[in-house]
């Protein structure tokens, strides 16, 4: 869009231009530039709403170690002193820190109803009853954490859906974008017939044909307070155009969300520094370095995610 922008910007300067849409309205180079700003915000909503889904997936996982901490001293307690009482078999086994919230959750459920029992008596030697854990954990404080931890899945699964809809919206934008971008190809050539330069620099939708370049390697690392290093090895494709880092806020790095953050070519410095994702503890971003040869083609690297 930027490229068409100032294309149009050239054409403008021999002809005023005006594209017809499929609806039977116009653009302009106006009302593109406002689709083109209008795209942008979306796009970055869609990575502040990662982002805060990323936060409250963290959250759940903090909840989860907290408790899995307190399951391992319950059943530390059983091996110590249940030995051989009615309680014992109940012990229920320990879900993985992976585990979704269903499987996560029953032991847990389980855990406590086994408390419940234990708390009714009778206390066997050097227990004294109601139990409490060697952190001074006690039953309520436990349900409590359970209750949490729901609440937790319930707020991850409502920032899940925000992202869903400012997709959505964005991809609606998009393919704005792409419509008025392709009409514009088509309206150039027979209007442009006396200005053939205007016609031979219409800005590309999709690569011309040819090889796509072998990826480079990269590495990523967490510089303080709030920023990521990458450093990347430079590319031995003798048609290289330039170097790009796109990225987006979460724990993977996804094609439809990605966004170019910088770019840099060839002679420059193999590195790029930026605060991309990382606005606050917790905050996860993916990146990947993208090599672009002159024809468009392109290569990205492995994923990489900074905390």
């Amino acid at each position: 869009m930027d490229e068409v922008a100032a294309h149009w910007a050239e054409v403008n300067a021999v002809q005023a231009l005006v594209v017809r849409l499929p609806e039977d309205t116009t653009l302009t180079l106006v009302q593109f530039e406002g689709l083109r700003g209008s795209l942008q915000t979306q796009q970055n909503v869609v990575q502040a709403r990662l982002t805060a889904q990323q936060i409250a997936r963290s959250n759940i996982n903090s909840k989860k170690a907290a408790l899995l901490a307190q399951f391992a001293l319950f059943t530390g307690m059983l091996d110590a002193y249940f030995e051989n009482t009615d309680f014992i078999d109940s012990r229920p086994l320990a879900p993985t820190p992976t585990a979704g919230q269903a499987a996560f959750t029953e032991p847990m459920v389980d855990m406590m109803a086994l408390w419940e029992e234990i708390n009714a008596g009778p206390a066997p030697a050097g227990v004294t009853l109601p139990l409490a854990l060697a952190d001074g954990t006690v039953l309520g404080g436990f349900a409590s954490a359970i209750a949490a931890l729901q609440f937790a899945y319930a707020e991850e699964r409502k920032k899940g859906v925000k992202v869903s809809v400012s997709r959505s919206k964005r991809n609606r934008l998009q393919g704005k974008a792409q419509s008025a971008i392709r009409l514009y190809r088509e309206t150039v050539p027979p209007l442009m017939v006396n200005s053939p330069e205007l016609i031979d620099s219409l800005p590309r939708l999709s690569p011309l044909p040819g090889h796509t370049p072998e990826r480079v390697n990269a590495s990523a690392m967490y510089q303080a307070p709030n920023q990521t290093k990458i450093v990347h090895d430079a590319s031995t494709d003798a048609t290289v155009s330039h170097y790009e880092l796109r990225g987006n806020a979460g724990d993977e790095y996804n094609d439809d969300d990605a966004v170019v953050i910088a770019s840099h070519e060839p002679g420059e410095p193999m590195e790029f520094v930026t605060p991309f994702g990382l606005t606050q503890p917790g905050a996860r971003a993916a990146f990947k370095v993208f090599v672009v040869l002159t024809t468009g083609n392109e290569s990205g690297s492995a994923e990489m995610v900074v905390e």
